[in-house]
């Protein structure tokens, strides 16, 4: 479903978004009727594992605190709130959504995401330039891409991503499919790598045909590939710093190395919905994201994820791996696709990507 949704959706994405819809606005009409509180709720989405974590014990916590509302926080990947948004747009299901770049700029497209209003929000200005969407709210953290792999059954740690390409890795290297963000960035990286950009990727293409040799496994997701890891399916991979070094507090035997290349990324941002009843109140809790001392707390352990802001700390343990100083920002090593470039062409890259890279 993914990688239809860049272009187009699916009917049997329309048809199980607006079962969905019908169901929850009629749980949300009931719940309206019956209640007799002038608590308002706000009804958002985010993706599971540690964002779900921290939305929930940082954000909607310090959201809470502040203003006289309950929020709703629902375990949501991006693609699918989007449907479930188009699917309803009159009555949309979710007041904020978090989505990555790809989903983002269809929505906008759509129609579907409210302009965020600078001027309504305290936290703006001190988002970094890069990070700022046009109309729309900044992004609100970023993930940046490594190398995964087994310290126990790896003595000599990769250095670049196309390490994978070694020999001593046959039948050892797992790679994500492009119908993820992880795998996506992975490959246009790759393209860049071997001379190319979002705008030419058959040196990309080509590399991957190359990696037969060593290819074990092909995964769907992020997480079904750390599963791979953690089962000894494989033994390297590319990966999320953020999911990597999660997996690991929770007692994986798994390191994480960033490539000498730069650092290629990923970041999601928080949006309100177009026809949300709460516009206002939707948009305080957006800015609550931005804020520094959200944004400081989303950078620190288990969560882990490379802040926004343009005065929060990075990583501890990343900047230990980029032998950086925690205070100083890794923006210069930082390489953000252009997912409008790439939106466009996903679904041909998917369906040449599955034929053409095979185990």
């Amino acid at each position: 479903m993914s990688h239809i949704l860049t272009t187009k959706m699916t009917r049997r994405a329309v048809l199980g978004a607006g079962l969905f819809v019908g169901s929850s606005l009629l749980l949300k009409g009931c719940q309206n009727a019956s209640s007799v509180s002038s608590t308002q709720e706000l009804i958002v989405t985010t993706y599971g594992g540690s964002w779900e974590e921290g939305h929930r014990r940082e954000l909607a916590s310090s959201f809470t605190q502040t203003h006289n509302a309950n929020v709703r926080v629902i375990s949501e990947p991006g693609l699918e709130a989007v449907a479930k948004v188009l699917a309803a747009r009159q009555q949309p299901p979710y007041d904020v959504i978090l989505i990555p770049e790809g989903p983002m700029f269809t929505a906008q497209a759509e129609g579907v995401l409210q302009e965020f209003p600078p001027d309504a929000s305290q936290n703006h200005a001190n988002i970094l330039p890069q990070y700022h969407n046009q109309a729309l709210a900044p992004m609100v953290a970023s993930q940046v891409l490594g190398i995964a792999y087994n310290p126990e059954r790896i003595s000599n740690p990769p250095r670049s991503l196309l390490d994978l390409w070694s020999s001593e890795y046959r039948d050892r290297v797992g790679i994500p499919s492009l119908e993820s963000g992880l795998g996506t960035t992975f490959f246009v990286e790759l393209a860049r790598l071997e001379g190319g950009s979002e705008n030419d990727v058959e040196g990309a293409f080509a590399k991957l045909t190359q990696l037969r040799p060593n290819l074990a496994a092909v995964a769907p997701n992020p997480g079904s590939l750390a599963t791979l890891l953690q089962q000894g399916e494989i033994d390297i991979a590319p990966h999320w710093f953020d999911y990597v070094s999660g997996i690991r507090g929770r007692g994986a035997v798994v390191e994480w190395v960033a490539p000498t290349e730069e650092l290629a990324s990923s970041s999601s941002s928080l949006q309100v919905v177009r026809n949300s009843q709460a516009t206002k109140l939707a948009t305080a809790y957006v800015d609550t994201a931005l804020s520094l001392e959200v944004q400081n707390a989303m950078a620190q352990p288990p969560y882990n994820f490379l802040p926004t802001h343009q005065d929060a700390t990075i990583p501890v343990e990343l900047a230990q791996l980029l032998s950086e100083n925690a205070r100083d920002r890794v923006d210069a090593r930082i390489f953000i696709p252009d997912w409008q470039a790439i939106n466009p062409n996903r679904s041909a890259w998917i369906e040449r990507f599955d034929r053409e890279v095979k185990i």
